[in-house]
């Protein structure tokens, strides 16, 4: 899938927002208060794409299942977020039936983090729209391992970068029609964060290799060493759309779709890059008990 895609389905899903915006009830829903949320939630990864030029020029695909955990902090005017994962799957080449045995595996590690303050001088006469900026830290560790090719086999990649973060959220709230739904009100929250690091470090594996040719068995690779650098040699993109359901005693339930793309580039060391689409669905806790 491409970036212009991507974009617009973004456009797509914001205007779908801003549709459930204007067909809600005018009436303001109340004033949100500090609330402390804890988060746990399941997630399915349909596509995970990497490829590692320094040692193979296939690219790898395949999807997995992990979990998430986090926690969050938000206000009227504030938010804070801390989300980190786990996710374990199975990679396959353009080349598997014919010398690909199969087998290769991945486990992806990622987290994220951002504060965000609202600014939205431009939204202020819609009470229930909100524009957020801040900062945010990106990490990301990648593991593969290729068992059927030997010259690729135990890559990874650990990233983490720090920059800009964004934030635009509707809350959308039903008074109940006595009709549908249990005859309750409803209190929904549409949201889409996008941050890009503007600078960070990454390691990659110095070598690859295995330490018994006779039977093939035993990979290894090197360590590597961590490196700094700018945005061009390293980027890293990270975009959630989340829709959040709040519960009548303050929980809430979570469902959200999360793009992730990394590329390091080493120059004549060739580059590394992928991408994942991630679904999950979680549970938050409300820790306020207000």
């Amino acid at each position: 899938m491409n970036l212009q895609v991507l974009l617009k389905c973004y456009l797509s899903l914001l205007l779908l927002g801003i549709s459930f915006a204007a067909f809600a009830q005018e009436e303001k829903p109340p004033t949100l208060k500090k609330q402390h949320y804890f988060i746990a939630g399941i997630n399915y990864s349909p596509s995970t794409k990497s490829q590692d030029l320094a040692f193979s020029p296939l690219t790898y695909k395949g999807n997995g299942i992990g979990g998430t955990v986090g926690y969050l902090l938000t206000s009227e005017n504030f938010e804070f977020l801390f989300d980190g994962g786990f996710d374990f799957g199975i990679l396959y080449t353009d080349l598997s039936g014919i010398t690909d045995s199969g087998g290769n595996i991945f486990y992806n590690v990622p987290a994220h983090m951002h504060a965000l303050w609202k600014i939205n001088p431009v939204l202020s006469s819609k009470k229930n729209m909100h524009f957020k900026v801040g900062g945010a830290i990106d990490f990301s560790g990648n593991y593969r391992g290729n068992f059927s090719y030997t010259n690729s086999s135990l890559n990874f990649e650990y990233i983490s970068g720090f920059g800009l973060a964004t934030q635009f959220s509707w809350d959308v709230f039903y008074q109940s029609s006595g009709k549908f739904l249990r005859k309750k009100d409803r209190n929904l929250t549409f949201v889409w964060n996008f941050s890009l690091p503007l600078m960070g470090t990454y390691i990659r594996p110095s070598y690859n290799t295995i330490s018994n040719f006779t039977t093939g068995a035993n990979f290894i690779s090197g360590e590597g060493k961590s490196n700094f650098a700018f945005i061009g040699d390293l980027v890293q993109v990270n975009s959630r759309l989340e829709f959040y359901y709040h519960f009548h005693n303050k929980n809430a339930l979570r469902f959200n779709y999360v793009w992730r793309y990394y590329g390091v580039n080493e120059g004549s060391s060739g580059t590394s890059k992928g991408a994942s689409h991630r679904l999950g669905i979680a549970f938050m806790f409300n820790l306020t008990g207000e």
